[in-house]
């Protein structure tokens, strides 16, 4: 008779399980941002592992933003931010052309259902900060040239005075997705982006909710449309991408 075994599942590394340790640690210790973690050879030792282990751990919880490590000092329980989370965001979207419509289906969602609260909140301080902006936008799609940068501060000033950080930094890391896997502009034009930033901010201060969010939906569409087109053969090289400033030919949103 052939005796019984167990069928053993595939168990993940031992630095993985050390990485949900450690939350589990800084959690039921009530650790808070900035609360030093307790060295690396007394980790390995409360959790029966090698020193190695822990540092492979720590180092995989620093690249997601749990952690970090000050030179000379230790490592320190970080702050929640969304930028270690949506780093690699890009890469994925150059790889995955639907998940980029999809991106930008979830920034016009998020920008129409959010722009009546935005109204209200909206100083003039703001309103005169946003038509400095689009005059800027005006000037430079006059000149057949595009403004990348413009456009970034337009959604954040359109936000900012709802006083979320947090919104302000997705809503800015989604940009800088977009900005990065977007093939360039085919067909979509300087002064077509200009005039679906100035359609939007003729509805905000018209102070009609309504007309505001349809003004985001057509500007959003726009650029759905493109983005419904077969893909480019290649993928564009890195040096046309725009970066944190500055324009390039990709499209504005």
């Amino acid at each position: 008779m052939q005796p019984e075994f167990r069928r053993l599942g595939n168990t993940p590394p031992l630095h993985q399980v050390v990485q949900q340790e450690i939350r589990s640690y800084i959690l039921k210790q009530g650790l808070r941002p900035g609360d030093p973690l307790k060295p690396e050879s007394e980790l390995a030792r409360l959790f029966g592992v090698s020193r190695n282990s822990v540092r492979e751990a720590v180092k995989a919880l620093e690249s997601t933003g749990v952690l970090e490590t000050r030179r000379g000092s230790g490592v320190y329980v970080c702050d929640f931010s969304f930028t270690p989370l949506l780093e690699h965001l890009p890469y994925g979207l150059m790889q995955d052309y639907r998940a980029l419509r999809e991106l930008v289906a979830l920034r016009k969602t998020l920008e129409a259902s959010l722009v009546a609260d935005a109204m209200r909140a909206m100083s003039p301080t703001s309103v005169a900060a946003l038509q400095e902006n689009l005059e800027t936008m005006r000037r430079l799609a006059e000149q057949g040239e595009g403004f990348a940068e413009q456009d970034r501060q337009f959604h954040q000033l359109m936000f900012r005075d709802l006083g979320n950080g947090m919104l302000l930094r997705l809503f800015d890391q989604f940009w800088l997705a977009f900005h990065a896997a977007a093939p360039p502009s085919r067909g979509r034009t300087p002064m077509d982006a200009y005039r679906g930033h100035a359609d939007i901010l003729d509805a905000i201060l018209s102070g009609d909710p309504d007309r505001a969010r349809a003004a985001i939906q057509d500007h959003y569409i726009g650029i759905e449309s493109k983005l419904t087109e077969d893909p480019p053969a290649e993928t564009p090289p890195p040096a046309e991408k725009p970066t944190q400033s500055g324009s390039a030919p990709t499209l504005e949103v």
